[in-house]
C-alpha cells in the first residue's frame, strides 16, 4: 500500500505561522523610495468607429467573357504565322497561312467539271429549241393535211376525185399527226435532259464554290477581337482539319461563379459589391458586382448559383485565375479592435485597456486593466466590438503575454522602474 508521510503538529503550526507572517509582510506598504515592479513597455491604440462590412468569403476561378479556340476548316501545312503569342488581335486579322497547293488543284478540277456540265446544259437547251421547231413544222403539216382532206372529201362527193384520192389525203393527215406527236415527245425528252443537265451544272458550280471557300480557309483569321494565347506552331508544321491552333480570349470583363448557401438567399440582390482578393497575400485585386442570380437551387449542395462581373480594362486579371471573393452583404459603422490586442483565457475573450490608477501620493500610475469583451466577425486584422469597449479606449497592442491585470505599463520608449 502507498506510504503516507505524517508531519508533526509542531512543524505544521510553524509552517502556517511562517506563511501568515509572509502575507502580513507583503501587505505592508513599501518603504519610501522603494521601487515598484518594472513597467512593461507597450504600445497602445485608441479605438475609433470605423467601417465594418458584413461579408462572406468564397473561392473560385475567374472565367473570361468569351474564349475561342482557333481551328482551321481544312488540313494543310503552315507557310506563314502573322502574329506572336499573347498579342492583341482584332476580328478578321490573319493569324496563320496554310499551303493552298492541294486545294488549288481541287478548285481547278471543280471548275473543269462545272464547265463540262455547262456544255451539257447548253446542248440540252439547243435540243429543246430544235424539237420545238420540229413541233411547229409538224403542226403546219397537220393543218395542211386537214385542209387537203376536207377538199378531197368535197371533190369526191361531187364526183371530181376518186375514192383513192380521198384515202391518200386521209393517210397524209395521219402521217402529219404522227410526226407532230413524235416532235412533241422529242420536246419532252429534251426538257428532261435539260433539267438533268441543269442539276449537274448546279452541283458542279456548288463544288466550285466549296473548293474556292476551302482555298479561302487556308488563311486562318481571328473570328473575334481579343488576346491571343500561346501559338506553338512553326512554319512547315502540318495541321489537321479542326485542330486547335491557339486560343483567343476576350478578357475585358471576367466572371466568377459563386455557390451561395440557401440560408443567405434572402440577402441576395443584383448589384451587391464583390471584392476579389489574392488568396496568398490577401491583397485586393478588383471590385465588381453581382450580375446574375439563378432562379434555381442545386439539389446536391442546396446552394444558389450567382455570377459576379469584374471589369478588366487594365488586363491585370486572367482567365482561369484562382481568387478569393468577398461578397459584401452590408456596410455600417462599428467599433473595431485589432486582433493583436485580443487574448483568450478559459473561453473568455479579453483585451488590456490602458488606464490611469490614482496613487496614495496623489499621482496616477499607468496600468493595463484586463477587460472582458464580446466580439463579432473578423474583418481583415480587426474584430467587430459587440460589447465591453467604447470609442476612445486605448487598448494595448504589444507585449500582451507579459501583462497581468493592473500591471504598470509605459510607452515603448519610456519603460522603466517607477517609484512608489
Amino acid at each position: 500500500m502507498p506510504s503516507v508521510r505524517i508531519y508533526p503538529v509542531k512543524q505544521a503550526l510553524g509552517a502556517a505561522l511562517t506563511l501568515s507572517l509572509a502575507v502580513v509582510a507583503c501587505s505592508r506598504p513599501a518603504p519610501p523610495g522603494a521601487m515598484a515592479p518594472q513597467a512593461v513597455s507597450v504600445r497602445v491604440q485608441e479605438l475609433q468607429p470605423g467601417t465594418f462590412e458584413e461579408s462572406s468569403d468564397f473561392v473560385g476561378a475567374l472565367q473570361a467573357e468569351q474564349r475561342i479556340e482557333l481551328r482551321p476548316e481544312v488540313a494543310g501545312r503552315v507557310t506563314q504565322i502573322y502574329v506572336s503569342s499573347g498579342s492583341a488581335i482584332t476580328k478578321g486579322q490573319p493569324v496563320v497561312q496554310l499551303s493552298p497547293t492541294q486545294v488549288q488543284a481541287e478548285v481547278s478540277a471543280a471548275q473543269a467539271g462545272a464547265q463540262a456540265a455547262r456544255f451539257g446544259r447548253d446542248a440540252a437547251q439547243a435540243q429543246i429549241q430544235a424539237a420545238e421547231a420540229q413541233v411547229t413544222r409538224t403542226q403546219a403539216d397537220v393543218e395542211l393535211a386537214t385542209v387537203e382532206l376536207q377538199r378531197a372529201q368535197r371533190l369526191v362527193a361531187a364526183g371530181a376525185l376518186s375514192q383513192q384520192d380521198l384515202d391518200n389525203a386521209q393517210n397524209q393527215l395521219d402521217v402529219s399527226r404522227a410526226a407532230q406527236r413524235q416532235a412533241e415527245e422529242t420536246v419532252r425528252t429534251a426538257q428532261a435532259q435539260l433539267q438533268q443537265a441543269t442539276s449537274t451544272f448546279d452541283q458542279a458550280q456548288a463544288q466550285v464554290n466549296v473548293s474556292q471557300a476551302n482555298l479561302g480557309f487556308r488563311q486562318v483569321v481571328a473570328p473575334v477581337t481579343g488576346r491571343l494565347g500561346d501559338v506553338s506552331l512553326k512554319v512547315g508544321d502540318a495541321v489537321q482539319e479542326r485542330q486547335v491552333l491557339a486560343t483567343i480570349t476576350q478578357n475585358s470583363e471576367l466572371f466568377l461563379r459563386i455557390q451561395v448557401p440557401t440560408t443567405q438567399a434572402s440577402q441576395l440582390r443584383l448589384g451587391l459589391p464583390v471584392e476579389l482578393l489574392n488568396p496568398d497575400t490577401n491583397e485586393p485585386l478588383a471590385t465588381g458586382s453581382l450580375s446574375f442570380i439563378s432562379p434555381e437551387v442545386t439539389e446536391a449542395g442546396q446552394a444558389i448559383l450567382v455570377k459576379a462581373r469584374f471589369p478588366n480594362e487594365t488586363g491585370t486579371l486572367r482567365d482561369g485565375q484562382f481568387v478569393r471573393a468577398r461578397l459584401i452583404w452590408s456596410t455600417n459603422t462599428a467599433l473595431l479592435v485589432p486582433t493583436v490586442a485580443v487574448s483568450r483565457i478559459a473561453g473568455q475573450t479579453f483585451v488590456f485597456v490602458a488606464t490611469d490608477q490614482p496613487q496614495e501620493n496623489g499621482k496616477t500610475l499607468r496600468v493595463a486593466a484586463q477587460r472582458p469583451v464580446q466580439l463579432g466577425q473578423l474583418q481583415g486584422n480587426n474584430y467587430q466590438v459587440i460589447e465591453g469597449l467604447k470609442a476612445g479606449d486605448e487598448v494595448v497592442v504589444t507585449n500582451i503575454l507579459q501583462l497581468r491585470d493592473m500591471a504598470p505599463i509605459a510607452p515603448e520608449a519610456q519603460a522603466s522602474a517607477l517609484p512608489l
